[in-house]
């Protein structure tokens, strides 16, 4: 006898419900098994370890004659002094630092004669652009562009000290474009009339004094008063004590009571700092670190260590010594600094998921495909919820060569966070 429609169905409602108690059993022995498993994937991650200290810097700005200091300038007479050079501007032996005018009005003559003549030159190089082909154009296009866009960068970060520099630039490049796409300007009258300005400027003042450099250096014209409180050939031959960190920034500043500028004579300059030796990490002579002074804006100079004191009272007092040197780090005295003593490099990969297989091996598992494999790892940093950590190439057995690797970690695993019986091999459903 055929069965009928009805017997059909039926038999149907049985074979799938049978399937679904299949499948529940088999579910409910891998989640006796296994856990409810929680995952995530795995991302190439860095972090810095960084310490904070306060520090003193040192710097070659102490050349002693007869117990002076001869790298300090001072204004010993009633002639008004101007400047001739830029702050932070190198300068030979020899060469001229500063004018002095017997007067402000004689001084102010001569300040006013060499703005002339600047704004003369910008003239002439805006007259010579005139009659531009097209590529000429494109470039004074690009120079506007770029001008304009890093002079709103720095008006952003307070930096003021070229701006106004800046924006003339930025007037003669487009004087210059219009020029070039318009008709011809004559510039002769304007040209005549500044050299006319200048010849009388220049009659109205008499240089009294000429203050030259007795050797090459960098001037600067801040003067804090601490040039001579180190001396820098003691520091540059490690001749520094335990905790001369802390004594630095306790020192009082000299009366530099008419002081005007002075002379750095080296580029190499010190910082020295005393700090805890649980903070030290890979302070050692010979290593580099990344130094920020951050209440300067000063960020990521380089610096290498260049002597380190021994240990005691679990500090220690260490130097580090860079090259560079522009107009901001020769201003640099009592700062604090935050130092970069490591760098960490690898997976971020949850704490939770971190555990030791049956051989007593540290590691992650990791879903492949439908498989559970073990990954061995090299924890590099530890924190309270998660560890950066490498993947390592290790044989399942030293002895028997054919079981074969563990799994190597890599970027985009999918790892396993929280399960129970996890086990390499395991298949995962």
């Amino acid at each position: 006898m055929k069965p009928t429609k009805d017997t059909k169905i039926a038999i149907g409602l049985v074979a799938a419900f049978v399937l679904m108690l299949a499948l529940y059993g088999i579910n409910s022995l891998y989640n006796n098994r296994t856990g409810k498993l929680e995952t995530e994937y795995i991302f190439p991650y860095s972090e810095t370890q960084s310490v904070s200290v306060n520090g003193f810097a040192v710097r070659d700005e102490n050349i002693s004659v007869d117990g002076k200091n001869t790298s300090i300038f001072y204004k010993d007479d009633e002639l008004v002094y101007v400047p001739v050079i830029s702050d932070s501007e190198n300068i030979a032996k020899n060469g001229v630092i500063a004018l002095g005018f017997s007067d402000e009005s004689q001084a102010s003559a001569y300040i006013e004669e060499m703005e002339m003549r600047d704004k003369l030159e910008n003239i002439k190089e805006t007259a010579s652009k005139q009659g531009l082909n097209h590529s000429n154009v494109l470039f004074l296009n690009s120079q506007i562009a770029t001008s304009v866009s890093n002079f709103i960068k720095a008006v952003s970060n307070g930096d003021l000290s070229d701006s106004e520099s800046v924006a003339e630039n930025i007037t003669a490049n487009i004087t210059s474009r219009q020029s070039a796409t318009g008709e011809e300007l004559s510039y002769d009258d304007i040209i005549s009339d500044y050299t006319k300005q200048i010849k009388t400027l220049k009659s109205s003042y008499t240089i009294k004094k000429r203050i030259t450099s007795p050797y090459a250096g960098y001037f600067i014209s801040n003067v804090d008063g601490f040039e001579s409180s180190v001396n820098y050939k003691d520091i540059e031959k490690k001749n520094i004590n335990y905790g001369d960190g802390t004594k630095y920034i306790e020192l009082a500043p000299a009366d530099t009571k008419n002081a005007y500028g002075k002379l750095i004579t080296q580029h190499t300059w010190y910082y020295v700092f005393d700090m805890d030796v649980t903070d030290s990490s890979v302070i050692r002579t010979g290593y580099w670190v990344s130094v920020s002074f951050d209440d300067l804006g000063i960020r990521d100079i380089d610096m290498i260590v260049h002597d380190v004191t021994e240990e005691k009272n679990n500090k220690i007092t260490v130097t580090l010594k860079c090259t560079a040197m522009n107009e901001e780090l020769a201003k640099l005295r009592k700062e604090t600094a935050t130092i970069a003593v490591k760098k960490f490099s690898g997976y971020k990969i949850n704490s939770d998921a971190i555990s030791e297989n049956e051989d007593g091996i540290m590691g992650v598992y990791v879903i492949v495909g439908n498989i559970m494999k073990f990954a061995p790892i090299d924890i590099q940093y530890h924190s309270e919820s998660y560890v950066i950590a490498q993947g390592m190439t290790m044989l399942k057995d030293e002895e028997d060569k054919t079981k074969g690797y563990y799994h190597k970690l890599k970027q985009y695993d999918r790892i396993i966070v929280k399960g129970i019986n996890l086990e390499d091999g395991n298949i995962v459903s």
